[in-house]
């Protein structure tokens, strides 16, 4: 059936209804835009100027656009219909250049060279000989792909609009090497990743992946999906602190000693808590002698303390150094990983 189907039809008709019909909750397109804009961060993407393929109505263009205001974004679809809505999603930004565009034409994208290209829930509507000769496409024009997708064995037959890739081995056939990044939540069963792919990876993306390791996905196999809860609890609490926490800056972690050596938090400083030469010395006895560590602390440089969630028994614990932090301190994030406050600056006395 798949001989027959033809791609670009299949995308001008859906596109006509795409915005009002698509059916992935809301809640989830807000942590994939999380984790996207996190791991982009976090992981040094260059993005002063982007091409985004197959951007739909605008919403990953107007979060990029949004996340970097001085960039200035291709974006590129087939649909004029979806174009009309991209356009009108993000009137307000002058720095977004909308066009038409037939991937399949061999045309030259517009625009010159790029820092970054990026495409989310679009290689897995192509094929695979297809995708290959894209990202070789794409690797010409952008030093970095980003691209979101699922990747995994899907549960019952594949939709004819869909197909699986082998991502590792065809930006590998392209010259380039690829780090792989699970999306922590699964829809209908099935889990996405987040790829970055680049001749070099940006030195922060090498630092994750070398720290959290690159699931491969073979073609037509199951994901590794059954990855450890816990490493993938920490891949994203670090995703998480990254953007909250300024590089080289001291802060305290509260995490009952489990989280180790972090790579990719190697530009911080970091005190464990209660700590003694560097080391973590076990938890405090009472809330005064939790006050007294902190005050020591807070003297030694620590601008922030995060509780990692195997700690987060502290906080009821520790219920008058709890209730000081939550009336003296700004919390700066708080989910079901971390709860990070800023501590408040040392008044120095002469």
């Amino acid at each position: 059936m798949k001989r027959s189907f033809n791609v670009n039809d299949y995308w001008l008709e859906r596109g006509k209804n795409y915005m009002r019909e698509t059916r992935t909750p809301r809640e989830f397109h807000r942590l994939q835009e999380r984790f996207l804009v996190d791991v982009l961060g976090a992981g040094d993407i260059r993005m002063r100027k982007v091409l985004e393929i197959g951007c739909g109505f605008g919403r990953i263009t107007q979060l990029l656009a949004e996340t970097w205001p001085e960039t200035h974004i291709m974006a590129l679809d087939l649909s004029k219909e979806q174009l009309a809505n991209a356009r009108e999603r993000c009137s307000n930004n002058t720095r977004i250049r909308f066009e038409q565009f037939d991937l399949y034409s061999d045309l030259p994208f517009p625009g010159g060279k790029y820092d970054t290209a990026v495409a989310v829930e679009v290689f897995l509507h192509h094929p695979s000989e297809f995708v290959a000769r894209l990202v070789k496409c794409l690797g010409a024009v952008a030093q970095t792909i980003v691209n979101i997708d699922w990747s995994e064995k899907w549960s019952g037959p594949l939709p004819e609009h869909v197909w699986l890739h082998d991502y590792p081995k065809i930006f590998a056939d392209a010259g380039m090497r690829c780090a792989a990044f699970l999306l922590p939540q699964r829809v209908d069963g099935k889990q996405q990743r987040l790829f970055v792919a680049a001749r070099e990876l940006p030195t922060g993306i090498a630092w994750l992946e070398e720290q959290w390791g690159s699931q491969n996905c073979p073609e037509g196999e199951s994901m590794p999906g059954e990855i450890d809860p816990w490493r993938e609890q920490l891949q994203l609490a670090i995703t998480e602190l990254l953007p909250v926490i300024p590089p080289e800056s001291a802060f305290i972690l509260v995490d009952d000693g489990q989280w180790g050596s972090i790579r990719a938090l190697s530009g911080h400083r970091i005190f464990p808590f209660r700590e003694h030469k560097g080391v973590y010395w076990g938890p405090p006895n009472n809330d005064a002698e939790a006050h007294d560590e902190l005050a020591r602390l807070r003297k030694a440089g620590a601008a922030f303390i995060a509780f990692a969630w195997p700690s987060f028994w502290w906080l009821d614990h520790y219920s008058e150094f709890s209730r000081w932090l939550r009336a003296e301190c700004s919390c700066v994030l708080d989910n079901e990983r971390l709860i990070i406050f800023k501590l408040p600056i040392l008044q120095l006395t002469l």
